[in-house]
């Protein structure tokens, strides 16, 4: 947390410098899709430099901050993408990127993704030396390429594992963030539920919301939903029974 703070009052510092170089210097503007294109070429780099199935992290990429852009009929990846406690954003430049993502950041964001590939601040605090860093599509593609090696490594070699894992490791969420990145790596763009609502064994049921991850999410579950909805697929689904066995015994007030 020290390390994020650091790097919100240098990037507050850089933003606050900037207006009157602005001045002097106009970049010239990008179309959209030349501002798209940056995720596609570092996202390319990346697959390059790492050995991920091609095309495999360009399509986490439009599943991840995809967006319509004029002239193109598919999603596709958006550099200056935020996702803050679940609210997807995208914005027209760099530097309105930088500022709504300070803004976040000094409101207290949970949870904040960012750039081509939607990494997580929070989670993967360590990623970037700055927070400019990270929503340089080059840095932000190289870091998720590694990552999601790593995931690979992870699952023993399986790459369709991996790109569950990407999302989360909840079997479920895992499941339909695969579907979802599919079906945008075909060219479908499907609409994403923002909530799941499972049934618990024991009776009642729990929302997750599907944007985030359910161990950052539900932190005060208990031990007992976390083993019912997950029992299925470890090892040993004895916790689970057990579980169940108590809630049968005990009065439910579930609701749907």
């Amino acid at each position: 947390m020290r390390r994020l703070l650091l790097t919100v009052v240098g990037l507050t510092v850089a933003l606050a410098a900037s207006p009157g170089s602005a001045a002097q210097v106009t970049a010239p503007q990008l179309t959209e899709q030349q501002e798209s294109d940056l995720c596609a070429s570092a996202v390319q780099k990346a697959e390059l430099l790492y050995g991920t199935p091609p095309g495999l992290l360009n399509a986490i990429a439009k599943a991840e901050s995809g967006r319509r852009i004029t002239g193109a009929t598919t999603l596709q990846p958006w550099p200056w993408t935020l996702n803050v406690d679940g609210q997807g954003m995208f914005f027209t430049t760099k530097q309105q990127a930088a500022a709504g993502l300070l803004k976040a950041l000094a409101q207290g964001s949970s949870y904040t993704d960012v750039g081509c590939m939607q990494v997580d601040l929070q989670f993967h605090a360590k990623a970037f030396r700055t927070l400019e860093e990270a929503l340089d599509p080059v840095a932000n593609a190289d870091f998720a390429a590694r990552f999601l090696v790593s995931l690979h490594e992870a699952t023993g070699g399986n790459w369709f594992a991996a790109v569950g894992y990407y999302h989360s490791r909840s079997p479920e969420l895992a499941r339909l963030y695969r579907e979802h990145v599919t079906a945008v790596g075909l060219g479908i763009a499907p609409e994403r539920p923002s909530r799941l609502r499972l049934q618990l064994a024991g009776g009642g049921t729990v929302v997750i919301n599907v944007n985030r991850q359910p161990s950052r999410v539900h932190r005060h579950m208990s031990a007992c939903q976390v083993a019912t909805i997950l029992g299925p697929y470890l090892r040993s689904s004895a916790r689970a029974q057990a579980c169940a066995n108590t809630a049968s015994n005990t009065p439910q007030h579930g609701t749907d």
